[in-house]
């Protein structure tokens, strides 16, 4: 054998274990759907210790689920309006006031968000 048959011969059995090892690893799991709508309200600067949080995450987390995530981005963006309306009122955010403010805003809001999604359950036109 000569020595460039012997650093193909190297190379090749170099290059297949390296394929059988990726192929035993296991790939890295994508993140969940709330992780992801955790980073996606956290990118609307709404935090984990701020009010309607709670709501960002489980509205954005169910627009993921559903596989749309431009929906989850509006979710997201329309809490952190709900949140900045609330608090142009003049009210705190530790008040029950806030809180009863900001379920009327979410849920208004969500009522155009929703109203602007395409439903097509039944067929449009008949043939």
């Amino acid at each position: 054998m000569t020595r460039t048959h012997h650093w193909a011969a190297l190379a090749l059995g170099t290059t297949l274990l390296v394929a059988v090892a990726a192929s035993i690893v296991p790939s890295a799991p994508p993140a969940s759907a709330q992780s992801q709508a955790d980073r996606i309200c956290l990118g609307q600067g709404i935090g984990s210790s701020s009010a309607g949080y709670e709501y960002c995450l489980s509205q954005a987390t169910r627009a993921l689920e559903w596989g749309k995530p431009e929906l989850a981005y509006s979710l997201a963006r329309m809490t952190a309006d709900s949140r900045d309306a609330c608090m142009e009122y003049g009210l705190a955010p530790t008040t029950t006031d806030y809180r009863a403010c900001l379920e009327r805003e979410t849920y208004a809001r969500s009522l155009v968000i929703f109203s602007d999604e395409p439903q097509y359950e039944h067929q449009i036109a008949n043939p």
